[in-house]
């Protein structure tokens, strides 16, 4: 029985990503879906039971049910692993939000001002139950400056190359996104935890980024400052690996 509700749980939860992945960034309402193609409203029986647009035809992209298949197997998965000192039905809202964030930055490389402030509510909840105000907001304060650092670092970077270059750079090696999930994660991780999360959000984002530009030089599509990775997910996958640590 706990298998059953564990996938239904799963469906649910990924519906929910999805429809909230598709609406949010193009017309930041959350009541009428539109079609990323022919930006024409798409109605709910159509969005849900149909693959593709009634006006265009366009089909919805992959990424629907690959975040379907993945929300159930980290649900049936969730079961038996939860965070630590939470269980099932505690984790499961930490995992939707941050899902959603992570699919949205991949796809359009940005974090929205709507789930920021959904994330500083709900983390600063979990935070201050599981380590006290101080822990939390400490935490929060560690994320957002280390970040902010590489921001501007990064900002510095990019103009210092486009001066080299004679040409603006346009592309950034972090946003202003990544500096304030940071900081919500660091509601939620708490002091000094926060930094191992970065840490490990930039280990994982090195290894990740050699094989990813080591696969465009061996097919010869690499271009430079063109092939911009996002990094909120990698900091995402950070704070979710040290909590198994």
């Amino acid at each position: 029985m706990s298998l059953i509700i564990n996938i239904i749980m799963g469906l649910l939860v990924g519906f929910l990503i999805d429809y909230l992945a598709d609406v949010l960034p193009s017309t930041h309402n959350i009541i009428q879906p539109t079609c990323e193609e022919c930006h024409q409203p798409f109605p709910i029986k159509d969005y849900f039971f149909s693959m593709k647009c009634p006006h265009c035809s366009h089909r919805k992209s992959l990424r629907s049910i690959i975040v379907l298949v993945s929300m159930v197997v980290v649900c049936i998965l969730l079961h038996y692993f939860p965070f630590h000192n939470l269980g099932f039905w505690a984790t499961l809202p930490i995992l939707t939000y941050l899902g959603l964030v992570a699919v949205i930055d991949i796809e359009h490389h940005l974090v929205l001002g709507e789930t920021t402030l959904f994330g500083i509510v709900l983390f600063l909840i979990y935070g201050v139950v599981l380590h006290g105000w101080t822990s939390t907001l400490v935490g929060a304060l560690a994320g957002f400056l280390i970040m902010l650092v590489f921001y501007f670092l990064g900002m510095a970077f990019s103009k210092i190359v486009g001066k080299l270059r004679h040409r603006e750079i346009s592309e950034v090696a972090f946003g202003f996104g990544d500096v304030t999930t940071s900081g919500i994660l660091g509601l939620f991780a708490g002091w000094p935890v926060i930094i191992g999360a970065i840490i490990l959000g930039f280990i994982t984002f090195t290894v990740y980024s050699v094989i990813f530009l080591s696969i465009l030089i061996l097919t010869k599509k690499y271009k430079a400052f063109a092939n911009a990775l996002p990094f909120t997910p990698f900091l995402i996958l950070g704070m979710i690996i040290i909590y198994y640590l």
